[in-house]
């Protein structure tokens, strides 16, 4: 499917399915700027960090909260668990997830090729946002952020529902053949792309996720470099994708 925008300065696009089914539920991911400001929400960059900071404050009073959660990204399969807290925003270190069940909290990642993961179970209203590029994918991010929402909001695989938003397609990722073996797919003989949202749906298949419930955007970071930053289109900046439960809820 393909995400549409969101109304604001700041473009977010969302999964609009979504957007019916779970009208209590923001989720969406930044693009860049029509009007060629910069939207780089890049906290451990060159960027100058009060700017940044402006940027992520900015987001966080359009889409409506005022708390968010982020976390130095080290591409492995961590996933920090949040409760309540003061207003602000929280940055944790070398997390590469984030799981709640609390009210006006906004899960932030941030990607240039990677893929944001969504995880939301509609019943007990648990959500989780994971990052995940080949290296969190080949750890099983997946699974250990279904662990998370099962143990600590007795989250059922059968609930959840899984979104894999913008990230780079398997017609522009072409990795050496050590990645396809570490993401269990056969080995090929030269380097060859790979399509990691084709792998997350299988992975979450494999978990009991109804195959309903599972989606994958249609937008590509390295096709669509016009609506999002690539770091394999040569882009330093970064976009940030955002899930929360908002507080009127």
């Amino acid at each position: 499917m393909r995400e549409t925008r969101r109304s604001g300065d700041i473009p977010v696009y969302g999964n609009p399915d979504w957007v019916t089914r779970f009208p209590w539920l923001v989720q969406g991911t930044t693009g860049r700027s029509a009007s060629g400001d910069s939207t780089d929400f890049r906290l451990f960059g060159t960027t100058p960090a009060g700017d940044v900071i402006d940027r992520w404050l900015a987001l966080r009073r359009q889409l409506g909260f005022t708390r968010a959660a982020h976390a130095r990204q080290v591409h492995k399969a961590d996933v920090l668990v949040h409760g309540g807290g003061p207003p602000g925003l929280l940055i944790s270190e070398r997390f590469d997830g984030h799981a709640t069940s609390s009210l006006d909290l906004m899960l932030a990642i941030t990607i240039a090729d990677c893929v944001p993961i969504f995880v939301v179970d509609a019943k007990t209203r648990t959500i989780a946002l994971l990052h995940s590029g080949w290296r969190g994918t080949a750890a099983h991010i997946l699974d250990e952020g279904v662990r998370i929402l099962k143990k600590e909001f007795a989250a059922k695989v059968e609930n959840l529902s899984v979104h894999c938003g913008p990230a780079i397609c398997g017609k522009c990722y072409e990795v050496s053949p050590e990645v396809h073996g570490e993401l269990g797919l056969k080995v090929p003989s030269a380097p060859t792309p790979v399509d990691l949202r084709a792998v997350i749906a299988d992975q979450a298949k494999a978990l009991g996720i109804p195959a309903d419930n599972i989606s994958a955007s249609s937008l590509c970071t390295r096709c669509d470099n016009s609506l999002f930053f690539s770091h394999r289109a040569g882009d330093p900046e970064r976009q940030v994708a955002v899930l929360g439960v908002i507080a009127q809820s």
